[in-house]
C-alpha cells in the first residue's frame, strides 16, 4: 500500500491546508514519486524502478519524474478524494518536504462562500459543526451516605461513613477577586483569599475536590501527619495535596463507596478507556474555555499544569494552545475503491508544550505572566497526559514534531 495514513489540517480562514502523509516506501532509496494536486483530490503516483535500464540515471526528483514516464508506466497509485471537505487550488503546492517515509507539503484552498482570495462572502448563519465540550457528572448528592477509598488498593480513607451538608464548585485561582466588587474592601487589596470551609462541605473545581481533614480516618491522617503530599497509609498511592485542614484529593487517585458500589467521583459524558487522559484533556480544554469567556474569538491561551512530586520537588507541564478548532482530516483506514482513500473530519486542539523538571527563569516567567492560568494535577494524571501527548505528537512526520523548543501535540484525535 502506498499511502499507510494521511493527516490534514484544514484552515478555511487562511485558506491553506497542511498535508502529512505517511507511505510504505523508503525515499531515501528510491524517490520515484509525482505528486499531482487537482481541484477535487489528491494523487500519488509511484514507481517501482527495478529496472535501471528503465530510467536515466539521474532520475531522482519529483519533477524529472514526470518528464521520464507516463501515467500507464505507475506501478501504485493513491488517490485522495477532498472535494467533501474543501475545493483545492490545482498546483498549488509548496513547502515540499520528503523524509524517509513521509511527504508533506501545503496546498491553497478556495473560498467556502464564493468570492476570491481577496475577499470572502460570509453568511450570518452557519452549519459547521462545532467541538461539543466535554461534561463532567458529580456522582455524589447531599447527604449521600458514602465512604472515601483508594482507587488503587480499595483501602478506605475516610473516617467511615460520611456525608456532605454542601456541595459547591470552587470559581478559578487565577480569577482576581478585586475585580468581583465596584469598589474597594478593606485597605490591604494584595491579600490573598482564605477558602474556609465545614467540615460538612464538599468543594470541587475541575478534576479534584477539597474536603475537610476531619472527614478522613484517623489512620490516615496521622500517616500523613509530616507530608504535604496525601498518601494512601496501605499501598502509597499519590491521592493528593494537603493544605493547613482541608486535603485536596483528585478524581482518578480516589473512588467513593456508596451501597458497596465503587465510583469516581466525576464521570465524563465522553468518557474513553483511561479516566485519567480524560481527565487531563478536560482540564486543558475547561481552562482554555474559561480564559476565553466573554470573548468573541478564541485567543491563544498558555497553561501551566503543576504536579508536585515531592515536598521539594515539583513538575511543570507548559501548554501553549494554538488551534481550539482546527479541522482535521485523516485517513480512518477504509478505502472507498482499491486506490482511494476515505477521509473523516473533526475539530480538535493543537498545542504546543514543554516539559519542565524544576522551577526555573522560564517557568518563573510563565507564572508571572498574568495571561497564563495555572492549576495542580495528580501524578498519575500529569504521567498519561505527557503520554498522550507523545503518542499524538506522532501524527506529524518527526520534521513538524518540536518548534521552537516546543513539541508539538493534538488533545482528542
Amino acid at each position: 500500500m502506498l499511502i499507510k495514513s494521511i493527516f490534514m489540517e484544514v484552515r478555511s480562514r487562511l485558506r491553506s491546508c497542511n498535508v502529512y502523509i505517511t507511505t510504505g516506501i523508503d525515499f531515501t532509496k528510491n524517490c520515484n514519486l509525482k505528486i499531482s494536486i487537482q481541484s477535487n483530490c489528491i494523487v500519488l503516483n509511484y514507481y517501482d524502478d527495478n529496472d535501471k535500464t528503465k530510467r536515466r540515471d539521474s532520475l531522482s526528483s519529483i519533477e524529472s519524474l514526470s518528464d521520464c514516464y507516463s501515467e500507464d508506466e505507475y506501478d501504485v497509485t493513491s488517490i485522495v478524494p477532498i472535494e467533501e471537505f474543501c475545493q483545492i487550488i490545482p498546483n498549488s503546492m509548496s513547502c515540499l518536504k520528503i523524509d524517509k517515509n513521509t511527504v508533506s507539503f501545503r496546498i491553497l484552498t478556495e473560498p467556502r462562500n464564493g468570492g476570491n482570495f481577496y475577499n470572502e462572502l460570509l453568511t450570518s448563519n452557519t452549519n459547521e459543526s462545532t467541538p461539543k465540550s466535554d461534561e463532567i457528572k458529580i456522582n455524589l448528592k447531599i447527604h449521600d451516605e458514602v465512604k472515601i477509598t483508594c482507587a488503587n488498593c480499595s483501602n478506605v480513607i475516610s473516617d467511615n461513613i460520611v456525608k456532605f451538608d454542601r456541595i459547591l464548585e470552587l470559581p478559578s485561582t487565577n480569577m482576581d477577586m478585586s475585580e468581583w466588587f465596584c469598589h474597594g474592601h478593606g485597605h490591604n487589596s494584595n491579600t490573598e483569599p482564605v477558602l474556609k470551609s465545614n467540615k460538612s462541605d464538599f468543594l470541587y473545581r475541575l478534576t479534584s475536590f477539597v474536603i475537610n481533614n476531619k472527614v478522613l480516618s484517623e489512620k490516615s491522617n496521622k500517616f500523613n501527619s509530616k507530608r504535604e503530599i496525601y498518601h494512601c497509609n496501605r499501598c502509597l498511592a499519590w491521592l493528593g495535596l494537603k493544605n493547613k485542614d482541608t486535603v485536596k484529593l483528585f478524581n482518578s487517585e480516589v473512588k467513593i463507596n456508596q451501597g458497596n458500589v465503587e465510583k469516581h467521583v466525576f464521570t465524563h459524558k465522553t468518557a474513553s478507556e483511561d479516566l485519567k487522559i480524560d481527565d487531563f484533556i478536560f482540564t486543558i480544554e475547561k481552562l482554555t474555555q474559561e480564559f476565553n469567556l466573554g470573548l468573541q474569538y478564541t485567543m491563544m491561551c498558555k497553561i501551566i499544569l503543576e504536579c508536585t512530586i515531592s515536598t521539594t520537588s515539583k513538575q511543570y507541564l507548559l501548554i501553549w494552545v494554538m488551534d481550539k478548532e482546527l479541522q482535521v482530516l485523516r485517513s480512518c483506514g477504509e478505502h472507498i475503491e482499491s486506490d482511494k482513500i476515505k477521509l473523516q473530519s473533526c475539530l480538535l486542539t493543537k498545542i504546543l508544550y514543554k516539559i519542565e523538571l524544576s522551577l526555573n527563569d522560564e517557568v518563573e516567567a510563565w507564572l508571572a505572566d498574568p495571561g497564563v492560568v495555572s492549576t495542580d494535577i495528580s501524578k498519575s494524571m500529569f504521567c498519561r497526559g505527557v503520554e498522550h501527548l507523545q503518542n499524538m505528537s506522532l501524527k506529524v512526520p518527526e520534521l513538524f514534531r518540536n518548534t521552537n523548543g516546543y513539541c508539538v501535540s493534538y488533545l482528542n484525535v
